[in-house]
């Protein structure tokens, strides 16, 4: 912990800085975070108040590298890398990080009910999302989630010939994890005016379970800011760059009503 401190020498932490992240990204020092949060244009468009449109672009994936690459530098050896995506275009990018050297961990299937439908095609119902670590030490705690079944805990178990007793915090989760999307009435109070807004409770997993708490958490692609919001909300440290002024002010606005969650200041597991 005091290492990372040290690498971060005197830059500005928790801030979101509005420009270009290829502008920004370089100002970080080697090694200074343990996570790397990066949700980018999926090259489907649309165009977020920008003027450049990633749609189907060519140049989309040279850029990808490039802002890559920074992720990989700015990381500490027991780093990690989340990069949210579709499946169009996420594989070309895990082919990328594999050329990195960066070592994979897990495809995280991003699954949630409330999806949405095409014509011509099948409901969207899912979204990937790579796990990437720098090294093959990597920071993580143990995500337990309630077992599917409680009428089955009520009676006695047996594996293997031993008697099974249930873990106190539920079953080990899975790479399948399901948060809904924000759509509809039941989540206006978290929306914001943001078109591909992620769920608190999605954020706050990575965060909490791939950090520790006083770790640098940097988001490459603030958005609407809520990997940060879960990070101060973590007692992480944040730092974010977000290419429009709107966005970025939205996300500075959400980060000010945000307060420190105390009890969720525990350490990830060695």
């Amino acid at each position: 912990m005091a290492e990372l401190a040290s690498r971060r020498g005197s830059i500005d932490l928790d801030v979101i800085h509005v420009g270009d992240c290829l502008d920004w990204l370089p100002k970080l020092p080697d090694g200074c975070s343990t996570l790397v949060i990066a949700d980018p244009p999926y090259n489907l468009g649309p165009s977020f108040g920008n003027e450049r449109d990633w749609r189907r672009s060519a140049d989309w994936l040279p850029w990808c590298i490039r802002w890559l690459n920074e992720s990989k530098r700015v990381l500490a050896d027991d780093g990690n890398l989340f990069v949210y995506g579709i499946h169009h275009y996420l594989c070309y990018l895990q082919v990328e990080l594999y050329r990195l050297g960066m070592h994979y961990q897990r495809q995280i299937i991003w699954y949630y009910e409330n999806g949405f439908a095409t014509q011509r095609s099948l409901a969207t119902h899912y979204e990937p999302i790579l796990w990437f670590s720098k090294t093959k030490r990597y920071c993580f705690r143990e995500i337990r989630e309630p077992y599917k079944s409680t009428e089955r805990l009520r009676h006695r178990i047996t594996k293997n010939g031993r008697l099974w007793t249930p873990h106190p915090d539920g079953r080990r989760a899975g790479d399948v994890w399901r948060f809904p999307t924000l759509a509809g009435q039941r989540f206006k109070d978290e929306r914001v005016a943001h078109p591909t807004q992620k769920p608190r409770a999605l954020t706050d997993r990575i965060v909490g379970h791939f950090s520790r708490p006083g770790d640098l958490v940097v988001v490459p692609f603030a958005g609407s800011g809520t990997e940060c919001v879960s990070a101060r909300a973590l007692g992480r440290r944040y730092w974010g760059v977000e290419l429009n002024p709107q966005y970025a002010a939205l996300a500075a606005s959400r980060l000010a009503s945000t307060q420190v969650d105390i009890e969720s200041l525990l350490g990830p597991e060695p």
